[in-house]
């Protein structure tokens, strides 16, 4: 094979190897460009769905805390209503004991008939009762309870500080608490109710 001839075989093997690296690079290139691009719809794909979950955890976050504060909100007016109805329950006694005389002696009479024991017993007077509690009133009650056929002695045994109103009943071996106080807390349980109605209704 003479010069010539090898110029030219060696010019069309560098031409399709110059045509076969081109298109080996061009696809190369295509595909770098398909992976780039999907790289980049999924990183918009990936953007989106962050965006959109972080729209509905804060939407979440948002209906979670409004619960909390209607919550808070109903917790604090419950307890406002309870502290208004316990602090009108415990004014209950003074209310009892602003009652006219023979409204309140007529409380302390039913509370003796059907509070005292059988036997000699001992009355221990609220102090700010002594006037009204009187012995002569204890022994109208005592022949009441008698008539009853119950053998009862009630005796004036001195007054106490450490109730509001009503009495104490002591014998040997009892004491009833028959003091304003633990009349309205026997009854609070109905009490209650009943105030919470009268204050708020249905509401």
């Amino acid at each position: 094979m003479d010069m010539h001839n090898l110029e030219r075989l060696k010019s069309v093997i560098l031409e399709e190897a110059r045509q076969r690296a081109a298109a080996v690079v061009a696809d190369a290139k295509a595909r770098a460009e398909r992976i780039v691009e999907d790289a980049r719809a999924r990183g918009a794909e990936s953007v989106e769905e962050a965006t959109a979950r972080a729209k509905r955890n804060a939407a979440e976050n948002e209906r979670r805390a409004e619960i909390a504060r209607s919550l808070e909100k109903r917790d604090a007016v419950l307890r406002a209503k309870a502290d208004l109805v316990d602090k009108l329950i415990s004014e209950i006694p003074d209310a009892i004991r602003a009652m006219s005389d023979d409204s309140y002696l007529g409380i302390m009479r039913q509370m003796l008939l059907e509070s005292s024991p059988v036997g000699e017993v001992d009355v221990v007077v609220a102090a700010n009762d002594r006037k009204r509690i009187t012995g002569a009133f204890l022994q109208d009650v005592e022949a009441e309870l008698r008539k009853q056929g119950k053998d009862v002695s009630l005796k004036p045994a001195g007054t106490a500080n450490s109730i509001r109103g009503g009495f104490l009943l002591k014998t040997s071996n009892i004491e009833v608490d028959c003091s304003l106080d633990a009349l309205v807390a026997l009854c609070e349980d109905e009490l209650a109710p009943l105030v919470a109605e009268a204050l708020f209704g249905g509401r």
